[in-house]
């Protein structure tokens, strides 16, 4: 649903005039400041000064931490030298810093000495000077490329240069930062007051469409107002219900949910008046997200009915309609203007706003359910109300505006043009350099297409494209196709312009991918290539890295500690609120340390991080006979975009995203076993070969003569090997001879073209001089060491699953065969019952280029109580309870690799995470990823114990034998070599793609010993 309404997260007029009576506020006022322009740091950065304690902190960039710090305080008698060796500030500066001696020079014509100093963490450079104007001294120190820069700050803080404006950002792009920045702030400050300045932030942030940022100011705002007021104190829902609809908006509805019970349980006795409305209307906002637009109608209802009651009736009654014009001046209160009212108490204007918003918001779900009679009613009545009560504000009339163009759109062709251009115009004026500008360009582009104007559509679609590309935001897949049909139009018609659009077509269906998964690669393929380069970058990227991803965790172990909610994780124990209070605090001041000192280390770290890959990085990357065939799914049809030989082209594909999926079912249902069954159904090889007809079918004269496919899935695609489709027919009794289409490419599956680039860069880098490390042979836990870990109750049945998992007596034999393979010596495993948890954790990974598992594993499906996937490792003898026993995403997460592929030889090692829809891969694959993985090997269902052991003993034996596609060649040799035996060797059964095929191979496929052969070493 939020794919096609957009708007089921702006909520402008609410946030920003959500103010409830004053008990019900912590301190502080809103201040919002775009600082001072300074120019440009010496990487090029654009830096500004802001106001801070006895001075200013200097911001370069996105950077959430300061590059620099002016300390200004009274001249004494105190020479530069003592205040430069022997002062207060030096002291504070020895405590991070290691500095050297003094150096004599100028700033502004005035003496000043100079240091060259390292960070005690990492012996990154920095610098620090001090010099007296007049009756003034000031003391500064930040990042070498900070110089000029700090020596500006001195001038305008001694009066000896003006005041510049800050340099213009767009509002998104201003807004983010200012939200990240307060948030990351407020932790260390713990400062109350910045309450309220974090709300506004989270709301422009919001209004932006940069949802995470929202979350990150809103939960910030939430962990000050519980710290003032009690974790369990009614005012804190508003903020919490806030926290719960940026998760929504981000796709995390489940997340979300849980939110919004505990707020549910705070908003009952909240002094706030509006809590109650305003908590039933972000709950029908959720739904909307969810894509259940019947669970919303009702609470919207709810919510304007709540809304009401707050409102004097004179104030819902109609006036009649006002002459067009430009918006009049009037009381301006946050985000709403308030035009010719009585003078409204702050939650009335809350109310009133709400009562407009719910109204559009019923729209959008009638629209959904297909009632577009009543829906143009409801949209009507809320734009009616607005223009009546004066409330003109552009963010608000370009909301009216959209959906009511949407809604005429289920009417009589070219219905609601005029809307979607006025929605334009507000949007630009309002909110210029947004994702909501880009997304009502979009919608203007699927107007332009359907009056059979695609020349008009272009130009839309491409100034959407570049946008979200600036932006670094992503878009929805039915907002996107129609800008994919523009483009291909385009191109037919316009053979010499034919490459450029298709490129363009190309970009632009990247932008609907995207998630945690793409995410976590680009930042660990940045982070490998700058270690490849400085290993000392790499080290310090990845502290930083590192230090978020704990920060992270361990808010959110707060938040679920506040609220009475499950923690993300694992059965970890539970800590103390204190004791994780006071562990935040130093997880935030050390990602505080690690962000600096990064910014030392790699000042253009941010441009690494890749969303959308150039046609022609793509087409540089590719190795000879190498193509990637990247897919895009809309409703009722899709794309194939093939990259080989210097050019792009696109090809039209029959199944939308529901008859795919449908069709995905239709085949895991034959390749997954049934509850005590020891084989699978007969393989529907009709599915199989539909599934291949409508998607890469279409492309398939493109393909000629490739040797290597890298493939881009996306939806239910990311949930199956694509080895096993059909390319041609075939029959359930003769699997052996089917035209798979492993038989016509080696294949390796990326979640982004993106990640494709980025990984590629990485091969051969790893600095690994070992050949392999093995796990597996666990031995089972107690039962009662389960039930220590899960208690009974609801956990009861993971704590019987847990410890009834069976052994796999061909584990040892599989690790044994891949030792002997790759030439290992014996003590390079951990097997029995040395294979824990702690001596995993305890082992230095970092010298092996492959890493194998052969265990089990267990997604959060599997089992209930087990919030995170986790490997199942050896319980240890006499523990009191099994948590030595899972080795979950988080912990290895927190390991540090430098692996060309690590082999999960497990049960659904790379199934769809339980708690995240859609992803490519489980959290256990992602971690793997993050922690310095090129290439992973991963299941998607419940492995053959015998099967398996064959085809990664005879993957790894080809790998060692070399060969020119590398892991991906060796892979496919060997799944080959299974199929040629079916029946001779081994039995006829072993045909099924259940044995042969529960493997994908995900990232960097050509592997060391092809990126080598072709760099010549």
């Amino acid at each position: 649903m939020r794919v096609l309404l957009l708007t089921a997260a702006c909520i402008a007029g609410l946030a920003a005039c959500a103010v409830p009576p004053p008990g019900a506020y912590v301190g502080g006022s809103a201040s919002r400041s775009g600082g001072v322009g300074l120019g440009r740091n010496t990487a090029n950065e654009a830096c500004t000064q802001q106001t801070a304690a006895n001075g200013a902190d200097i911001f370069c960039g996105t950077w959430e931490q300061p590059s620099g710090h002016v300390t200004v305080q009274p001249a004494t008698s105190a020479d530069l030298r003592t205040l430069a060796t022997a002062s207060p500030w030096r002291n504070a500066l020895d405590a991070r810093l290691v500095c050297g001696e003094p150096a004599a020079s100028s700033v502004l014509g005035a003496p000043a000495l100079v240091l060259s100093c390292t960070r005690k963490v990492g012996g990154w450079p920095q610098a620090a000077l001090v010099t007296r104007i007049g009756d003034q001294v000031f003391l500064a120190d930040g990042i070498v490329p900070a110089v000029p820069v700090m020596e500006r700050s001195v001038a305008v803080l001694s009066g000896r240069a003006a005041p510049e404006a800050a340099p213009s950002l767009p509002p998104g792009q201003a807004a983010s930062l200012v939200a990240s920045r307060l948030a990351a702030q407020s932790f260390g400050a713990g400062d109350i007051g910045q309450f309220q300045q974090l709300m506004t932030a989270g709301t422009r942030a919001n209004l932006a469409e940069t949802y995470t940022t929202a979350e990150r100011a809103f939960r910030a705002a939430y962990a000050l107002q519980r710290k003032a007021l009690g974790a369990n104190d009614p005012n804190t829902a508003v903020p919490l219900m806030l926290v719960a609809l940026q998760l929504s908006n981000q796709g995390r509805t489940e997340e979300a949910a849980t939110d919004f019970d505990a707020a549910t349980r705070l908003a009952a006795r909240a002094s706030d008046p509006t809590a109650l409305p305003r908590l039933q209307h972000y709950r029908g906002l959720n739904a909307l997200n969810g894509g259940k637009p019947g669970e919303a109608l009702p609470l919207l209802q709810a919510a304007e009915q709540g809304y009401t009651g707050l409102l004097p009736p004179d104030l819902l009654r109609l006036r009649p309609p006002r002459a067009a014009g430009p918006a009049v001046s009037g009381r301006r209160t946050g985000h709403a203007q308030f035009d010719d009212n009585p003078m409204l108490e702050p939650e009335q204007q809350v109310a009133l706003v709400g009562v407009v918003e719910t109204r559009r918001y019923q729209a959008i779900a009638l629209r959904g359910l297909d009632r577009p009679e009543e829906a143009r009613a409801a949209i009507r009545s809320a734009a009616r109300l607005a223009e009546s009560r004066g409330l003109r504000q552009q963010d608000l009339t370009a909301r009216l505006a959209r959906t009511g163009a949407l809604v005429d759109e289920q009417g009589e062709a070219g219905a609601g043009d005029a809307g979607m251009r006025t929605a334009s115009r507000d949007f630009s004026q309002a909110q210029p350099g947004t994702r909501p500008v880009a997304q009502t360009l979009l919608l203007q582009a699927a107007a332009a297409l359907r009056a059979n104007d695609p020349g008009g559509a272009v130009p839309l679609c491409r100034g959407a494209s570049a946008l979200l590309q600036e932006i670094k935001a992503g878009t929805d897949p039915a907002l996107m196709e129609p800008c994919l049909a523009a483009f291909a139009a385009e191109a037919a018609r316009r053979p010499s312009e034919r490459q450029p659009l298709l490129r363009d077509m190309f970009a632009a269906s990247q932008l609907v991918q995207g998630g945690i998964t793409v995410r976590q690669i680009a930042l660990a393929s940045a982070r490998l290539t700058e270690g490849a380069k400085d290993s000392r970058v790499g080290d310090a990227i990845r502290r930083q890295q590192d230090a978020g991803l704990l920060a992270a965790d361990l808010q959110s172990r707060v938040d679920a500690a506040a609220n009475g909610t499950p923690a993300r994780g694992g059965p970890n124990g539970a800590l103390g609120a204190d004791e994780l209070a006071k562990q935040l605090a130093a997880a935030q001041a050390t990602l505080a340390d690690a962000d600096a000192a990064l910014q030392a280390a790699s000042p253009n770290y941010g441009q690494l991080v890749q969303q959308v890959a150039d046609a022609g990085e793509v087409l540089k990357a590719l190795a000879p006979g190498e193509a990637l065939a990247s897919l895009f799914l809309g409703k009722d049809g899709g794309w194939v975009f093939v990259l080989r030989g210097g050019t792009v082209e696109a090809a039209r594909t029959g199944l939308g995203a529901t008859a795919v999926a449908g069709l995905v079912r239709r085949i895991r249902h034959t390749v997954e076993l049934a509850d005590g069954a020891n084989e699978p159904p007969p393989f529907d090889t009709a599915a199989a070969q539909a599934l291949y007809a409508g998607t890469l079918g279409p492309a398939a004269p493109l393909l000629q003569d490739v040797e290597a496919l890298v493939v881009v899935p996306t939806g239910a695609l990311l949930s199956l090997p694509f080895e096993l489709m059909l390319t041609g027919p075939a029959s359930a009794s003769d699997l052996a001879h089917a035209p798979w289409l492993m038989q016509r490419f080696a294949l390796t599956h990326v979640p982004a073209a993106a990640n494709f680039v980025t990984l590629r860069r990485t091969a051969g880098t790893s600095r690994a001089t070992q050949p392999w490390y093995g796990f597996g042979d666990f031995r089972p836990v107690t039962l009662a060491q389960a039930r220590a870990t899960f208690p009974a109750g609801s956990c009861q049945d993971s704590a019987q699953l847990f410890a009834g998992l069976p052994p796999l007596p061909f584990a040892v034999r599989e690790l044994t065969a891949a030792r002997l393979l790759t030439g290992a010596p014996v003590q390079d495993a951990l097997l029995g019952t040395a294979f824990t948890k702690p001596r995993v954790l305890g082992t230095d990974l970092r010298p092996f280029r492959v890493l194998h598992f052969a265990t089990h594993a267990l997604l959060p499906t599997d089992l209930r109580c087990q919030t995170e996937p986790a490997i199942v490792t050896s319980g240890v003898p006499g523990a009191p309870d099994a948590r030595a026993a899972l080795l979950g995403a988080s912990d290895i997460a927190g390991m540090q690799l430098d692996a060309d592929v690590v082999i999960l030889s497990a049960c659904n090692s790379g199934g769809p995470n339980g708690a995240t829809s859609g992803e490519s891969l489980s959290g256990l694959a992602r971690a793997f990823f993050y922690a310095g993985a090129r290439a992973l090997m991963v299941t998607h269902w419940s492995v053959n114990d015998t099967a398996t052991a064959l085809l990664v003993a005879g993957t790894l034996k080809r790998l060692q034998e070399g060969g020119p596609q590398g892991l991906a060649g060796a892979f496919r040799a060997s799944q080959q070599a299974m199929l040629a035996d079916a029946g001779t060797k081994l039995p006829a059964a072993i045909a099924h793609p259940f044995y042969w095929a529960p493997f994908a191979l995900v990232g960097e496929g050509r592997g060391r010993t092809a990126a080598a052969r072709t760099a010549g070493l």
